[in-house]
């Protein structure tokens, strides 16, 4: 018995109950284990084995335990900033429940922390966003740089194919990491026989005529349930029907895991002179150019819309615009 081993097994039985809809993956075990345990060092100096062991879940109120977590040193010396505090607490709301499965809710530290969650820290963490959001724009590189820079990459004839898709693909779609997953289905025959039982990875379904992904493991999927993406970008489907030539029906088109995958596109355009261009910062150079593309008096005109309505243009785009 281990503290990731406790935490798997109380999200069990809340799968077994129908509290949620499909157990976390091995990244949520991990950060809440790791959470978890770095807390308790901060707090007793010792290392634990087992969730008996932490008496401070009795002990010490959230305001005191969040006292504590501001004070913990993040990865570079720094304190935690406010995503990782949320971070923090919420994988105490997992402790809670790990020591008392049936009425861990009902304790004053698991309503204390919800609180917290809801409140104070809600407010703080879009103000830090919001933040993030200015310094960000400051610093974005220019679309056309990008596009430049990844389109004399792949219109070489050399070069390593998988780089030049995933390439293509973050330069194209602003999806998150879940591209390095994508299994290679061979036709779309193939992929109908899949979707007679519930997805639950990721598929490249290559055609001759028609290519689409198929997303069902990512972050929101609980919320969203399997996303299908036409590609119509031709270049792209020119790259992924090269790629079908040599690939293995049913077989990872990558081998390579989301952390790698992040690392090589930083990579490639550091060595080509931007640095720090990530996934997730290709996804905001995309998008955020798909809207300065939008005539300025219409944007003018969807916000003063919102603004009537009194709800963001999130909102707006989610449930008003057809």
């Amino acid at each position: 018995m281990s503290i990731e081993s406790e935490i798997e097994q109380m999200y069990k039985k809340r799968f077994d109950r129908r509290e949620i809809k499909k157990p976390p993956t091995s990244s949520t075990l991990y950060q809440h284990t790791n959470n978890i345990t770095k807390l308790h060092q901060a707090i007793t100096g010792n290392n634990p084995q087992l969730f008996g062991q932490m008496n401070w879940i009795d002990e010490k109120s959230a305001v005191e335990l969040l006292e504590i977590i501001k004070n913990m040193k993040g990865r570079k010396g720094d304190t935690l900033g406010i995503a990782a505090q949320r971070s923090y607490l919420s994988s105490i709301l997992v402790a809670i429940r790990v020591v008392d499965f049936y009425k861990g809710q009902e304790t004053p530290l698991f309503a204390e922390i919800m609180d917290l969650l809801n409140k104070p820290l809600k407010k703080e963490i879009e103000a830090y966003r919001e933040q993030l959001k200015q310094e960000t724009k400051e610093s974005l590189p220019d679309y056309n740089e990008v596009m430049k820079i990844t389109e004399n990459f792949i219109n070489t004839t050399q070069g390593d194919l998988d780089m030049k898709i995933l390439l293509r693909i973050y330069t194209t779609y602003p999806i998150r990491l879940e591209a390095a997953d994508l299994i290679f289905v061979k036709d779309h025959n193939e992929y109908r026989k899949l979707k007679k039982n519930e997805l639950t990875k990721n598929y490249a379904v290559i055609g001759k005529k028609k290519v689409l992904f198929s997303f069902s493991d990512y972050k929101t999927s609980t919320k969203y349930g399997t996303v299908e993406i036409v590609v119509k970008d031709k270049l792209l489907k020119k790259l992924l029907q090269e790629k079908a030539l040599v690939a293995t029906n049913l077989t990872p088109m990558f081998n390579i895991s989301r952390n790698t995958l992040s690392k090589n596109i930083t990579t490639f355009y550091e060595k080509n002179g931007l640095p720090n261009v990530s996934p997730t910062t290709l996804a905001k150079v995309i998008e955020t150019n798909a809207y300065n593309s939008i005539p300025e008096d219409a944007r003018d005109k969807m916000k003063t819309l919102a603004e009537f309505r009194r709800h963001s243009l999130d909102t707006q785009s989610k449930f008003y615009v057809h």
